[in-house]
């Protein structure tokens, strides 16, 4: 009997917008992966079967214990928050503090089953991190977000141990050595696990895929490269459909122009003979009447056909838009201008590596900022737009710098998408900012959604949209945007970097996003 079962699941947002209607399944697979378009309501989902959030109706069922990474959007939620009490182990080191000083409860000694080596095997994991002088009650702000959200899965994986384990966007902030890391966890992980990602290179540990749309679930029974290859399939056969519609609803109308002609010209045919009295009345009168009444029967017949190919269009065009890549556009200026922006003279960061830094930044540069965690990517960006000061040497900037951060810390909100967007582009109009909002996906009525109703992939969409929309010159400091789009998503906005005429400084560790952006330059940390 599966362990996971989800029965006529129904999930609604306050102001009444279903985000999914009756859903149902189980889990059955070892890894199984949940894939989707920003806003789909992945996380949601995720948190549903966690029993974090409740369901508008419908029930899950789980009969195992169960452990939940979530997403996240927000690295250092406090400031005064300690290692330990951000990933969820501070009941247990207070335990064996107390028992340590001769405090010893019931309760305390239930807690330390199994984990009486804690402190060791904690230590162990920030020396493989690379984390130095840091204790259990050092606060987490310290961290980098990939070290963070490494040792949030670490806990999942080696201390809690649960049954069933439901993972959402964990790769996001890992470097390349911590997604090796996550990979072998998840091979050894002897449960059933729950994967929600983007990450391409993630996904193909999945033996089962996943689909939420707002058709609804689709489960497709095999691994994630023959998702793909089966969705390029679904995608042509429906534009063949679609075509062919749209070739009979032209032949129609053709058709239906070429009876009008006729019948206008037997229309005059016969007020010529009834004028010139050739013919009875009566006999004149009596064609008149069959003929209109062909006449009705066709075009009803013509009516009734052409709703049909008007309904199958509307149907198709609905499946194509769920299953065929968005569009995402970034503003492009006239003319692409060599010049300096940023200089580095022996500046050294507040955080991250204590190597002097020395290199000059371009107008047009597309540079790739790469280092492991820890290594001060974000610093030297906020460093860059003097959030934080330099600890010694010279930082000149010739240009407005646009942060674009992965927490979206950009954007309001209490305002809704197109205030957001109008408040930061005072040049651009209100058709333009609703067309730009439709080219990421945004259409009609949804440009009045707030952004507080957001998922993570679509913030940073509008994030992007208005960063890259500000000033036709704008230099661009992108801190790992790729983080929570989803996968064709990740694909256009690679495509627009790749045709951006600006310039920009890019933070990410996919490598697939990397390569398809075709940066210039790389500034290694």
């Amino acid at each position: 009997m599966p362990q996971l079962q989800a029965f006529n699941l129904c999930y609604q947002h306050g102001n009444g917008d279903v985000v999914f209607n009756d859903l149902s399944f189980s889990l059955t697979a070892k890894v199984t992966a949940l894939v989707g378009r920003n806003g789909c309501g992945k996380s949601i989902l995720a948190s549903l079967l966690a029993k974090q959030k409740e369901p508008s109706s419908g029930t899950v069922v789980c009969n195992s214990t169960l452990g939940f990474y979530k997403q996240m959007n927000d690295v250092n939620q406090a400031d005064n928050q300690t290692i330990v009490e951000a990933i969820g182990l501070e009941p247990v080191f207070k335990s064996l503090d107390a028992i340590n000083q001769g405090q010893v409860t019931e309760q305390s000694l239930t807690l330390l089953e199994g984990n009486w080596d804690l402190p060791e095997r904690f230590n162990a994991e920030l020396v493989r991190l690379g984390v130095n002088n840091k204790t259990p009650y050092s606060l987490s702000k310290h961290l980098s977000g990939g070290q963070l959200s490494q040792l949030k899965l670490w806990v999942l994986f080696t201390c809690i141990k649960p049954d069933i384990l439901i993972l959402d966007e964990p790769s996001n902030h890992l470097d390349a050595k911590g997604k090796i890391w996550l990979i072998k966890q998840i091979h050894n992980f002897k449960g059933q696990l729950l994967l929600i990602s983007h990450d391409q290179e993630l996904l193909e540990q999945a033996h089962e895929v996943w689909e939420l749309t707002t058709l609804g679930l689709t489960q497709y029974g095999m691994h994630f490269s023959e998702y793909l290859a089966q969705k390029q399939q679904q995608v042509a056969a429906l534009e063949n459909k679609l075509n062919h519609v749209i070739k009979q609803h032209s032949k129609l109308k053709a058709a239906e122009q070429l009876q009008k002609q006729k019948t206008q010209k037997r229309a005059g045919q016969g007020a010529a003979l009834r004028k010139s009295g050739s013919q009875p009345k009566v006999l004149m009168d009596a064609k008149k009447d069959k003929a209109s009444a062909n006449l009705s029967s066709q075009s009803k017949n013509n009516a009734k056909r052409e709703g049909e190919l008007t309904r199958n269009k509307q149907q198709l065009s609905s499946q194509l838009e769920q299953t065929k890549a968005q569009q995402f556009y970034l503003v492009q200026s006239d003319t692409a201008k060599h010049h300096k922006v940023l200089s580095l003279e022996n500046v050294a960061l507040a955080h991250g590596t204590k190597k002097p830094l020395n290199f000059k930044v371009f107008s047009d540069d597309k540079i790739h900022l790469a280092g492991a965690n820890g290594t001060g990517k974000s610093t030297l960006l906020k460093t860059l737009i003097f959030d934080i000061p330099v600890i010694a040497g010279q930082l000149h900037c010739n240009q407005a710098l646009y942060y674009l951060d992965q927490h979206f810390t950009l954007i309001n909100n209490e305002l809704t998408l197109l205030e957001n967007v109008m408040t930061y582009c005072k040049n651009l109009d209100e058709s333009t900012t609703r067309t730009l909002l439709a080219s990421i996906g945004f259409r009609k009525d949804a440009v009045f959604k707030y952004a507080a109703l957001l998922s993570g992939g679509e913030k940073m969409k509008l994030a992007m949209c208005i960063v890259s929309n500000i000033e036709s010159t704008a230099f661009l400091l992108l801190d790992e945007p790729d983080n929570h789009l989803d996968l064709e998503s990740k694909q256009l906005l690679a495509q627009s970097l790749q045709g951006f005429k600006g310039g920009f400084i890019l933070v990410s560790h996919d490598k697939y996003f990397v390569e398809s952006i075709g940066c210039n330059k790389q500034i290694g940390l």
